[in-house]
C-alpha cells in the first residue's frame, strides 16, 4: 500500500549507481538517501522503485534480453514501479531499430504496467529524484482537480463515469468500457481483481491498484493549505 504523503521518508539509491554522478548531485542539493545494495530497481521512494536506464544501457538491456527480466523484478517489488529513461531516444537508433526501441517501452507500459518517466540527462533525473522526495515528505501543497467538473446525475452517464475515473489509473475512454462492460459504477466498484481483467483495456497492474484503492482504509489525506514551491 501506499505510504502517507508527509510521512518520513528516505530514499534509498542502490550502491552501483556510484559510477553515476547523481548520487553527489542529490548530496550536493542537500537531498538526504542512503547507499544499500538493492535486489531490483535502483532507487526507492516510500511506494516507488525506480529503474534508470541510459538510452544506451536500455539498448543494451533490449539486445541481451534483459529488460523485461528486471522490469519484472521492479515490478514485483513495489506498488509504484517506473521506469526512468535518461538521454535522447534518437541517439540510440543506431544501436537498435526504432520497432524494436518503442516496441519495448510500449510493452513496459501495457504489459508490465510500468510508468515511464523521460529526462534528457543525468542532472535532470537528480532534480525529478530531488523534487518526488519533497513531494512525498511535503505533500504538493494545494489540491489539484484531475476530473472535469463535477456533473448532475443524467441518463448520458456522466456522473457514473466521473465516479470510475476516481480509480487509479482509469481516464475516460477506459472508464466508459468498464462502464459498458459491468453496466454500472456500482458494478465496477463490486468486480473482483480478475473480474477486472476481464474487461479489454484493464491490465493486471490497473485491476489490483483498483481493487486497492477501494479496499484501502485511509489515515490521512493531503494537505491543501498551501501553495506549492515549484522551483
Amino acid at each position: 500500500m501506499d505510504e502517507p504523503i508527509g510521512a518520513s521518508q528516505m530514499l534509498f539509491v542502490d550502491s552501483r549507481e556510484t559510477r553515476s554522478l547523481i548520487p553527489a548531485m542529490l548530496k550536493q542539493a542537500g537531498v538526504p538517501f542512503d547507499m544499500v545494495e538493492m535486489p531490483a530497481g535502483d532507487y526507492r521512494l516510500g511506494p516507488y522503485l525506480i529503474e534508470r536506464k541510459t538510452v544506451n544501457d536500455l539498448a543494451a538491456s533490449i539486445f541481451d534480453g534483459r529488460l523485461f527480466e528486471q522490469a519484472e523484478a521492479v515490478c514485483n517489488s513495489a506498488d509504484r514501479p517506473m521506469l526512468l529513461i535518461e538521454g535522447d531516444l534518437a541517439s540510440g537508433q543506431s544501436q537498435i531499430q526504432d520497432e524494436s526501441l518503442y516496441g519495448a517501452i510500449s510493452s513496459l507500459t501495457v504489459f508490465w504496467g510500468l510508468q515511464i518517466i523521460f529526462m534528457p540527462s543525468a542532472a535532470a533525473s537528480a532534480r525529478f529524484l530531488g523534487r518526488l522526495h519533497k513531494h512525498m515528505t511535503e505533500g504538493l501543497g494545494y489540491e489539484v482537480a484531475t476530473r472535469v467538473a463535477k456533473p448532475k446525475v443524467a441518463p448520458d452517464g456522466a456522473a457514473a463515469q466521473y465516479l470510475v475515473c476516481g480509480l487509479p489509473g482509469v481516464g475516460p475512454e477506459l472508464a466508459r468500457k468498464l462502464l459498458t462492460h459491468f453496466g454500472s459504477a456500482n458494478g465496477v466498484f463490486q468486480a473482483s481483481e480478475l473480474d477486472l481483467r476481464s474487461c479489454k483495456g484493464v491490465g493486471p497492474s490497473t485491476a489490483r491498484k483498483i481493487v486497492e484503492a477501494l479496499e484501502h482504509r485511509p489515515t490521512s489525506f493531503r494537505s491543501t493549505k498551501t501553495a506549492p514551491d515549484w522551483r
